[in-house]
This record gives C-alpha cells, structure tokens and sequence, in this order.
C-alpha cells in the first residue's frame, strides 16, 4: 500500500494562508463614535481644552450616542453621556468596571482611596472612612464641628473685605475640624499650605500636563532624558504627600499626649490605641491614610461648592429670598439654624441640592478600568479600557431633572401639587460618583455645605456679583469654569449685607 505524506513546509504555509483569511474576512468589532483621530497618535489632539465634559455632552449630542470612544497609543477612553450607560456598565456589571484608573500615577498615589483597586486593602479603607465619617455615631460629633466652622465664619465676614478668602478659609476649617480637631485662622497654617501645594500638582496632572499618563512607557526614561520634568514634580509630590499623611495625624497625636487634644477623628483613634485597642499595622496604616483621604478630598471640593452657592444666590435673588423666607420664619431673629432644622427647611435642601447640580464640581466621577473583555451594545471594550462618566451630562438630563438644566432652579427637586417628588428628584447623588467607585464622603460633604448655606442666609443678603474685570454677572453671563479634576467657578466678587442684629452673630458663635 502507498503511504501518503504532506510537505511540512506545505503545511505550514496553508496554515498560515487560512489564519490571514480569518483574519481578513472576520467581521470587525463595532466601536463607538468618536472623533475619527489621525494614524498613529489618534485623538490625541482632540480632548477638548476647555470645559472638556461640556464638549463630551456637545458630542454625543452630534454623534446621537451616549457613549463615545477616544483613542490614544496603547489606551481606550469610553466617555458616558447617560445614566443608563453608567448604570448598565459600573453598576450592573461592577464586577469587571470597579478598578480605578489613575491620572496620578506618575507621582505614586497608593494612599489615595479613589485610586486604588477594587481589592481587599480598598475595602478595609472604605470601611474605616464610612465608619468615622457617616456612621450614627460618629455624625452628631462631626456635626458638631461643622456648626461651629460655619459660626466662626459669620463672624468674620463682619469685618473683611476678602470674601473669596473668608469663604475657603471656612469650608476648610470644617472638614480640618472634624477630621483632626484643628481650628485654622489662616492660609497661612502649614497643613493648609502643603494641601494646596499638592492639589495643584493634582490639577496639572488631570489637564494632562505631564504625558506620563498619556504614554506609561515614559516612566522607564532616564531623568536625565529632555522633557522629563515629571520624575521631579513625582519626587516632589511624594514628599507633600508624606506631610499631609504623617503630619496631622503625627500631631494630634502629640496632643493626645500630652492631654490638649479636641475630639475629632483622629484623636478618637488615637486615644484608642492608647487605651489598649488592638489594630494590626495594616489598620492602623490604613486609618492614617483615611484620615488625610478626608482632609485632602474634602477641603478643594467644599470650597468649589461653597463658591458656586455664594455665586448662585448672588445673581438669583429671587431664590435667595426664598430661602430666607424660610429660614425667617421657622427661627425669625431668635436664633441661628443648627442640624435640628434640616426636616424643616426643604426649600433651602432644594436649594443645596441645585448648587450640587448646577455646575458640579467634580464633572467627571473617578476614572474605571475595565478588567475583562466586554460587549456593550454591540460595541467591544477590551481589557484595560478606562471609562469615563460624564457626571456634568447626567446633572443636565432633562429626562431626569426637568426642562431647562443649563439654568439653577431649585423647584426642580421640591413636591408637585400631589404632594410627591419623583423618586430621581430626591436628591442628587450623581454628583458624588457611580457604583463602587462612589465618594464615600457625600453625607459629610452635605451637611457640610447645608449648614454653611443656612447660616450665611440666616446672618446675610448675597448681592452685586462681578467678575473680575468689574463686568455685573447675571443668569445670562457666561461661566468657564477650570477644566481640572476639581473644577472651580471663575473668580468673582460679591457683597455681603449683614441682615440680623450683630450681637446676634456674635451670640450664636460656638466655642
């Protein structure tokens, strides 16, 4: 019998030839709209440079998709236009989207609960954040800090002519007060000061300043190689993030000591592990690290929102009047508002909720990374993508919000003549991020901003607002705010018109 034999060689080569042919004829994955890009570099020169969650909305609008696709060497960004979208992809399937991709990673942020992975060492700091920061117990305490930052604040403004600075100098006063029991009286304070210096290298990093973050493989560069100013900002980074790590807490604890420490956070724990609690050095490590997560995340965000509600009364006075109505006549010019009102005042809790909308101060929740393949709509996601969602779009949903979004009406989230809000009105927790990734600091960063609105409502008439080039700002006037992680209203001025006895002011203050 003859015996049949194949070429090797034959072989090999009409393997090769069937695994082309797959390749060409296969059908090619769907990808989102998009920019269209250029060879090599893709959309790298297509993210917009101004207000960029605005441009992504303008977008989908032309594209008429809610989810959009920007390319860059080596990396996906799927922006998301819709709460749909957020909810199909970081909440019903948060099991491969809960990963953080982080902007940061060039100057080593692994302290930072916002960056880390969805893996036990970011759970056990979740826990601890959500334990001390928004628990039943720890919230009359906290509170209480908050209270006395806003009445420490009304004093003030009787006798500066610098607002603007009055006005960060109290939201940070209050998440320092609550967080590590330190009153500041000024910018000046070196915690105050290292917390700017390292916010501001964050904001950098998020406009994309340093191209690390745009092209990793950079990092492996020599420091001496041109253009690589990056291992510097990271060496220099580092060294602030030590000092917002170690030095408070290092502090108190010095405090606790020596027996002048002023409940908070911090000297809780520490008196704590002084009284004979067991934490292993993970816990402990882990507790220090939320401590400085609250302190630096909560003092930027705060004085944003702070700003922005200054600005909307100021330039809606109609709204203003409204809520001092309401203040007026639950307390009238006996006493000033505490926490005991907040189920009394649900025109100022619209109010609050509108300013969180309005312009929200993070436009963008934290960055996802995608940790399998995945289909979305018959669209691919590879491994590695980073997903965007868009929280400004969602916040101007008039599907969700009502007509008109672009313009700051708080009715939007009061009852309707049944006496019912819609179950999307109550509140707007978009603004604080989506599934897993979501700001575990939103209770303490609303009852922060209420009881700073109460109170500046309560003392004072908000007027003549103006930009800096002395131009009357109104409803109509144009806004850019900063196109940064942490975006701010662009700088203005307002008057401050004292509208109750001074003594009353002065009375209210808590020591």
């Amino acid at each position: 019998m003859s015996s049949f034999t194949i070429d090797p060689n034959l072989a090999a080569l009409a393997a090769i030839a069937l695994f082309a042919s797959l390749i060409y004829f296969r059908k090619p994955s769907r990808n989102p709209p998009g920019p269209p890009g250029l060879p090599l570099i893709g959309n790298i020169l297509d993210f917009p440079k101004k207000e960029s969650w605005k441009g992504y909305l303008e977008w989908g609008r032309q594209y008429n998709s809610d989810i959009l696709l920007m390319k860059v060497p080596g990396t996906r960004f799927y922006i998301l236009n819709s709460i749909k979208v957020i909810q199909d992809l970081l909440v019903k399937r948060s099991n491969i989207y809960s990963n953080s991709y982080s902007q940061l990673r060039s100057i080593k942020t692994t302290w930072l609960i916002v960056f880390m992975n969805t893996d036990e060492r970011w759970k056990l700091h979740r826990h601890l954040f959500r334990r001390e920061f928004d628990s039943i117990e720890t919230t009359p305490v906290n509170r209480s800090h908050a209270l006395r930052a806003s009445r420490r604040l009304l004093r003030r403004l009787l006798t500066t002519s610098d607002h603007e600075g009055e006005l960060r100098l109290a939201a940070v006063d209050s998440i320092l007060s609550v967080t590590y029991g330190i009153t500041p009286t000024s910018f000046e304070h070196p915690f105050i000061k290292v917390t700017g210096k390292i916010n501001a290298i964050f904001a950098d990093v998020a406009r994309g300043a340093y191209f690390i973050d745009r092209f990793p493989l950079m990092k492996y560069l020599p420091k001496w190689f041109p253009g690589l100013a990056f291992h510097d900002i990271a060496d220099t980074a580092k060294e602030y993030a030590k000092e917002v790590v170690a030095g408070p807490y290092e502090e108190i604890k010095a405090q606790v000591n020596n027996g002048t420490a002023v409940s908070s956070v911090a000297s809780r724990f520490i008196s704590a592990l002084q009284d004979g609690v067991k934490l292993s050095k993970e816990e402990e490590d882990a507790t220090r690290n939320v401590l400085a997560n609250a302190y630096l995340a909560g003092s930027d965000t705060s004085i944003g929102v702070l700003y922005n509600f200054v600005l909307a009364m100021a330039i809606h006075p109609e709204v203003q009047k409204k809520a001092q109505k309401e203040l007026d006549n639950l307390n009238g010019d006996h006493r000033l508002p505490d926490f005991s009102d907040f189920e009394h005042l649900p025109y100022l809790a619209a109010v609050v909720n509108e300013v969180f909308r309005w312009h929200p101060v993070t436009p963008f929740a934290v960055y996802h990374v995608s940790t399998d393949d995945d289909t979305y709509k018959g669209y691919h996601i590879p491994k590695g993508s980073i997903l965007v969602p868009n929280a400004y779009a969602v916040l101007r949903d008039e599907n969700i919000f009502g007509p008109d979004t672009d313009s700051f009406n708080p009715e939007r989230f009061m009852a309707n003549t049944s006496g019912k809000r819609a179950p999307e009105f109550t509140d707007v927790d978009t603004a604080f991020g989506f599934g897993r990734r979501a700001c575990p600091g939103r209770f303490i960063a609303r009852d922060t901003i209420w009881i700073l609105a109460a109170s500046i409502l309560s003392a004072y008439e908000i007027s003549d607002a103006y930009d800096m080039e002395g131009k009357k700002l109104t409803p109509d006037s144009p806004l850019e705010y900063t196109n940064a992680m942490i975006s701010f209203a662009p700088k203005f001025k307002v008057s401050f018109k004292r509208r109750i006895p001074e003594n009353m002011i002065h009375d209210g203050i808590l020591n």
